[in-house]
Order: structure tokens, then C-alpha cells, then sequence
């Protein structure tokens, strides 16, 4: 079970309601992040599958990648070539990465700040994907 408070961090990330995702980030700090990794990864699942679908080409990630780095100059690395792979292995399960943790946590949360905050999405909307991604997390 995903902890109610992991998946308000997120949602106050999506609105960005920067004073509420401090003020949840500061609890989960102090009683712990367990199960975030789990839940991140699929939301960037979910995420992902909105975006691109399963016939997505590579120019299209490319495209995608750069606007998504361009975006957050000034903020943590990420490098175009791991999350072009990233984005790539989720979309066609069959291709190999080699990307770090680190990484690969870094482009999943931009990722996905990315995608469902260009969506626009109305309350119930992202209330539904947070609860399909934390359905997903929970499965053992």
C-alpha cells in the first residue's frame, strides 16, 4: 500500500503548490519515504504510456527530452541520452538501458512533473492517475 502522504507530495508537485510539497516533503523526511521509488516509477509508467503511447518514434522522445531539459536549466542534471533511453525502454520493453539510480530517479520525477503538468489535468483526473499509479506500486 502506497502511504497517502507519497502520493500528496506528488499531487501538491503537479499543482505546484510549492508551500503544501514542502510541508509534506518535511513529514515524509521524518517518518520516511518508503515506497516513493516504487510509486515514482509507476507514475512514470502511467505517465509515460499517456504521453507517448505505445507507438511513440525516437525523434518524438528527442524532441521530448530536450524541451524536458531546456526546462529545468539550472536545476539537477539530467542527461539526454539516458532519459531518451528511459523514456525508449518504457515505451518498447524489449530495449536495454544502462542508467544510474540517481539518474533514473531524477528523470522519472521530471518526467513526470513534466507530462501532467502540460495536461492540464481538472482534480479528478489526476486523482484517477495517481490512484491507477499507486494501484500498480502496491502489486507485488
Amino acid at each position: 500500500m502506497i502511504k497517502a502522504d507519497l502520493i500528496e507530495y506528488v499531487r501538491t508537485m503537479i499543482r505546484s503548490d510549492y508551500a503544501a510539497n514542502e510541508s509534506v516533503g518535511a513529514r515524509l523526511d521524518a517518518e520516511g519515504w518508503d515506497g516513493f521509488p516504487r510509486f515514482l516509477a509507476a507514475l512514470f509508467f502511467v505517465a509515460v504510456d499517456r504521453r507517448f503511447g505505445e507507438t511513440a518514434d525516437r525523434v518524438g522522445v528527442i524532441k521530448f527530452v530536450a524541451e524536458l531539459r531546456a526546462q529545468y536549466e539550472g536545476g539537477p542534471e539530467i542527461r539526454a541520452d539516458d532519459a531518451e533511453s528511459l523514456i525508449l525502454a518504457t515505451i518498447d520493453p524489449s530495449l536495454d538501458y544502462t542508467v544510474s539510480p540517481e539518474m533514473i530517479g531524477r528523470i522519472q520525477a521530471a518526467t513526470v512533473q513534466k507530462i501532467l503538468t502540460e495536461e492540464g489535468l481538472v482534480d479528478s483526473e489526476l486523482e484517477a492517475l495517481l490512484s491507477e499509479a499507486a494501484d500498480l506500486a502496491s502489486r507485488d
